[in-house]
């Protein structure tokens, strides 16, 4: 009896398998790994530029972001639990980027909040168009973004800040739902 490709002799799919076959799953935890790295190079870019006691954060952030994309993507390559791997992985990610928005509140002009959109696409490629509705956890980030830029700043907090931003979220994900499921579809 031979393994078919999707197959390694313990019976679990590979992530080695060709590239038009893997699945968003294998996408996701590929893709972990190759952002860990810059992560970490922009928290030593901006080395010297933080505010008092923020570095370490963004090391540790970086740090929990690379330990976590390789356990992951490990317990994705041997498919443990996929259906918990899936969402805990989304709540990780979410975290990640969350973390990462709030550090960098001390930068106003930084384009960090739109991190915030990948996680939103990550749940829409998993859930379709319910997945757009993950939106909405990025207001807790975004706010607290607003909050910093605003204190930094010495301007008025403005909620149209995190408001826009979690609409135009909610607008890609709902995109990039529909079209999920259009190619499942098609498949």
């Amino acid at each position: 009896m031979t393994s078919s490709p999707r197959s390694s002799p313990a019976g679990k799919r590979s992530l080695t398998r060709s590239r038009s076959r893997l699945g968003p799953g294998d996408w996701i935890a590929w893709i972990r790994l190759v952002a860990a790295p810059f992560a970490l190079l922009e928290v030593a870019i901006e080395r010297g530029n933080y505010p008092e006691g923020d570095e370490r954060w963004g090391w540790a952030i970086g740090a929990a972001f690379a330990a976590g994309a390789v356990a992951f993507f490990e317990a994705h390559r041997r498919r443990l639990a996929p259906r918990a791997l899936a969402g805990g992985g989304l709540v990780f990610d979410t975290a990640v980027v969350s973390a990462y928005v709030v550090l960098y509140g001390f930068e106003p002009s930084s384009p960090v909040r739109q991190l915030l959109i990948l996680v939103v696409i990550e749940a829409a490629l998993r859930y379709g168009r319910t997945g757009a509705l993950w939106a909405a956890t990025s207001a807790p980030a975004l706010a607290v973004f607003e909050w910093r830029a605003s204190e930094r700043l010495d301007v008025p907090y403005d909620p149209g800040h995190v408001i826009f931003p979690i609409g135009l979220q909610l607008l890609v994900g709902l995109i990039v739902g529909t079209l999920a499921r259009r190619a499942a579809k098609d498949a």
